[in-house]
């Protein structure tokens, strides 16, 4: 009775870790990939005004970076401004041009229900004596070069540091299961 009690404990044990293991989010280290490479561990000017906010159902897992930076050259902007209207997210401030930015570390997230990556930047902002801790959600997967299998699949929208969008495709690792 014992052996099948403690086989029974330990199947449905093993069923709850692989359910955990497949829902949760993964993540990988951008640092060293092309476009973060060249950004990280420096100091950019934000060439546009820029917002920043607070979410209340968090895309970004990342504790220590509590805040979220956009702006209008975001091809999520105009959801974003709904977002604050209707009170999803909680609008910190409205950053000038001109704001400074440390960039610190870039990590792609994989969500473990859709699967689907967004790679986020990672710095310190500092605005009227105050420091901000942001992240700031950058690049998208072309679906159909995915599809075919190309490797550099990831493009860039222009960033608020960028005097001009980076029009080369990248490739990206995908997130790491631990």
């Amino acid at each position: 009775m014992g052996i099948i009690a403690l086989v029974i404990v330990g199947g449905i044990g093993l069923f709850i870790f692989f359910l955990y293991a497949t829902i949760k989010t993964k993540s990988t280290s951008l640092n060293k990939y092309e476009p973060f490479s060249e950004w990280i561990g420096k100091t950019v000017v934000l060439h546009t005004e820029t917002m920043l906010f607070k979410e209340q159902m968090r895309m970004n897992p990342n504790s220590k970076y509590p805040y979220t930076l956009a702006d209008s050259l975001n091809p999520g902007w105009e959801y974003i401004l709904a977002l604050v209207e209707n009170g999803s997210v909680t609008k910190i401030a409205t950053l000038p041009a001109g704001t400074e930015l440390s960039l610190e570390r870039a990590v792609q997230y994989t969500n473990g229900v859709s699967g689907s990556s967004y790679p986020t930047i990672f710095g310190t902002l500092k605005s009227n004596g105050k420091e901000y801790k942001v992240g700031y959600q950058w690049g998208d997967l072309d679906l159909s070069k995915n599809h075919y299998k190309i490797e550099k699949s990831w493009k860039f929208h222009q960033a608020p540091w960028q005097a001009e969008q980076d029009t080369a495709f990248y490739a990206l690792p995908k997130a790491d299961f631990w």
